[in-house]
């Protein structure tokens, strides 16, 4: 959305559009990121709920949890089964991600202390339904600053 002037502003700010999804499919709002900086922009008053989580198979053992869509969509092209949390997480998506009946969650949330933070809430929050590790991301990256190998390396290393 080249075009899209955000609330308070006069002019656009070029952003890529992301569709949020509820499981069924259904679009619920657009998450939008702007191309130059990292300006996140959810339309006020939502609940947000896990990006993706539509696209989670029935019968998936394993999905990978991080922060952001451009991080979910990273992973899924590395052939990963992957959801975002637009942030780091609130009770409602905690409730959602115990609902998809999967064996193992992965952690891979930023590396800073936000994501670290998020990540020891997360582990505490859905290990009474799965498996739960936690990718050591590298200070200050996150899954997308990684190529595909430097991914696969660190998600070897998860504790």
């Amino acid at each position: 959305d080249a075009s899209w002037i955000p609330p308070g502003r006069k002019r656009p700010v070029p952003c890529i559009t992301f569709p949020v999804r509820d499981k069924a499919g259904r679009t619920l709002f657009l998450c939008r990121r702007s191309i130059q900086g990292k300006l996140y922009n959810y339309p006020e008053g939502v609940t947000k709920p896990v990006y993706g989580i539509d696209m989670i198979s029935p019968g998936t053992a394993s999905v990978i949890i991080c922060e952001s869509c451009i991080n979910a969509l990273t992973l899924v092209s590395y052939g990963y089964a992957a959801v975002a949390l637009l942030g780091t997480g609130n009770a409602y998506q905690i409730s959602q991600l115990k609902e998809l009946g999967v064996s193992e969650f992965v952690l891979c949330m930023d590396g800073d202390e936000a994501g670290r933070r998020a990540a020891a809430k997360l582990k505490k929050a859905l290990k009474s339904v799965a498996v739960v590790w936690t990718v050591p991301m590298l200070e200050g990256k996150d899954a997308n600053d990684l190529t595909r190998e430097e991914f696969i390396n660190v998600y070897n290393q998860r504790e």
